[in-house]
This record gives C-alpha cells, sequence and structure tokens, in this order.
C-alpha cells in the first residue's frame, strides 16, 4: 500500500461515499470512465477485488469494506500533514527555546510580550530557559536558543540582532537589619563609601558589576566587593543573610524578600539597565519570524505609550 497514490484512496472512498460512479466522478471532476479506470488500477496495485462485480449497484466486497477503513484514515493524515505544513509555513505551528533573564521576568516583561503571542498562536510551543546575556547570545548564534530577553548589549554580534525593549533604572538592594535600610528617603551614593558590595561574578553579565562601580563614582569612592554569584537570585540571597548591599534593576524590586529593603538613590544620575529582544539576524523559520515579528510590534506598542505619558 505505501506505492499506491493518494488520489486513488480519495477516489475510492468518494465513490464508496455516492454509492454512484457518474456522482463520485461529478465531484472528483473526472470523467466515469476514468474513474472506473482508476478503481480498477486500485484493485490491481492491491492484489484484491474491493467491488462486488455481480451487481450494478456499487457494494463493497469484505475486502472492500476493509481497504475503506484504512483508506479514510491514509487521507485523514495526509490531509492533516497537509495542514500542519501549511501551518508551519505561516508560523503558525512549531517550537521556540526562549532565554531569559531572571530581572526581565520579576519585572513582568517577558510574562507581558509572550502572553500575548500564545493567545494568537496557541500551536506554538515556547519553551523558557533563564540564561545571562552573554550565554543567550552564544546559544542564538548556535541555534541552541531561538531568542532571547537580555540585556542591551553595547554592540551585537555578527549575526545577531535585537530591538530594545525597556528600561529600569537600578536601586539598592539592602539586608533589612542594616541602618541603611531603617533610614527614610532616598540613598546619596557618598554614604556608601564604607560599605560592603555583593556584586555579579566576572563570568555573568558585566553590566550589573560596571552599575556598582558608576555607583561608587558617583558617591566618590572605590567599592569593596564583599561576595560575588553567578546569578541575581543567589545575589539577593547574600543580601538577604546580610553580607552586603547589592546594585540591582529596579525590576528585582518584585522579588518581595522580607529580609531585603530597596532603596532609590539620591542622584540626577542614576544608572539605567536597557533591555534587549534578541534574535538571529535574517531569520527564516516561520514561527520564529512571527514570534520576531510580534514582539517589535510589543516594543513599538510600549515606546508609542511611554511617549503619549
Amino acid at each position: 500500500m505505501g506505492n499506491i497514490e493518494l488520489r486513488l484512496f480519495r477516489y475510492f472512498v468518494a465513490l464508496c461515499e455516492e454509492r454512484s460512479f457518474s456522482r463520485a466522478a461529478e465531484r472528483l471532476a473526472i470523467s466515469g470512465p476514468t474513474l472506473t479506470h482508476q478503481i480498477q488500477k486500485l484493485e490491481r496495485e492491491l492484489g484484491a477485488r474491493l467491488l462486488d462485480k455481480a451487481t450494478r449497484k456499487v457494494r463493497l466486497t469484505e475486502a472492500g469494506s476493509r481497504f475503506l477503513e484504512s483508506a479514510r484514515d491514509v487521507i485523514h493524515r495526509a490531509d492533516e500533514a497537509e495542514l500542519t505544513a501549511r501551518k508551519a509555513a505561516r508560523g503558525e505551528v512549531g517550537k521556540l527555546e526562549v532565554g531569559f533573564l531572571i530581572s526581565v521576568a520579576y519585572s513582568g516583561l517577558v510574562q507581558r510580550m509572550i502572553s500575548g503571542f500564545q493567545a494568537d498562536h496557541p500551536a506554538i510551543d515556547i519553551t523558557l530557559h533563564q540564561q545571562s546575556t552573554a550565554r543567550q547570545m552564544s546559544m542564538i548564534l548556535s541555534s541552541e536558543l531561538d531568542v532571547g530577553f537580555a540585556r542591551l548589549p553595547k554592540q551585537y554580534p555578527t549575526g545577531l540582532s535585537g530591538i530594545l525593549i525597556d528600561r529600569a533604572p537600578v536601586i539598592l538592594a539592602i539586608p533589612k537589619s542594616h541602618p541603611l535600610a531603617r533610614k527614610r528617603g532616598e540613598v546619596d551614593p557618598k554614604t556608601l563609601a564604607h560599605e560592603t558590595f555583593v556584586s555579579t561574578s566576572v563570568t555573568y553579565d558585566l553590566a550589573f558589576r560596571r552599575h556598582v562601580e558608576a555607583i561608587a563614582s558617583l558617591g566618590g569612592f572605590v567599592p569593596k566587593v564583599g561576595k560575588r554569584a553567578d546569578d541575581l537570585t543567589t545575589v539577593l540571597t547574600y543580601v538577604s543573610a546580610g553580607y552586603g548591599i547589592a546594585v540591582i534593576s529596579e525590576d528585582m524590586e518584585n522579588c518581595h524578600d522580607p529580609n531585603i529593603v530597596f532603596k532609590r538613590l539620591a542622584s540626577s544620575h542614576v544608572p539605567e539597565v536597557a533591555y534587549s529582544f534578541l534574535f538571529r539576524t535574517g531569520e527564516t523559520a516561520p514561527a520564529c519570524k512571527a514570534f520576531i515579528d510580534a514582539m517589535r510590534s510589543q516594543a513599538m506598542k510600549g515606546d508609542t505609550a511611554k511617549r503619549k505619558n
């Protein structure tokens, strides 16, 4: 049955449903003799008689009845395969591997931008992977990830493009037991000269390490870093345990750790964290292209809303 043309299955099913060669031929837009010839060809290829030739009516043999069930199943699976291929070509089905930063997740940005896409493309499966910006860029270029939500790099490497999607000022994460946590109002960077900081490791994103240095520059001192961690969740865990102060994006305030107090900085030059949606330049995969278009549209809407405000 593997060498039988799909159209012969369709001819046979149409004949069985219409119970008439003339009506089936009309439905199939072919002539009656052509249909008769094609059914005979099908029987020869199967090596089995499908129709009872002892009557002028279209009556199935036992083999014909059994074959009809399989023929309908073959047609159904072929139609499903065709539909799936067409949907995939239009970017309506598929699978996406998406990278993200924990700070972007706390901001609600990932959830907000993905939820609308999911509503419009329910057949596209999205799998999220928490990774640093540098790791996301590497994994997207090697096709381990399709796209990512990361910090805006100083320069996109060859083969990678991005869309600015958000900005957030940095704030201080202070242990609840620290004297600064009990003071009201914003914190003057100059008062941080003798504090111990918790920062990200050298292998993690450079942005937060630079933010510590930027705050130190505003206060006119050299920062003392007591602990480093490979991710911001661990950084905040150190802060919660009293190891020092961290400079993080405002979005991380949503972590709601009861042992951490978040404070704004008293400065007109507070650094910002800029977030970017990363993707391969010249992406051709339909599902990925649909996602990129949706993220670009979301970013434009967000930018328009900010300008109105």
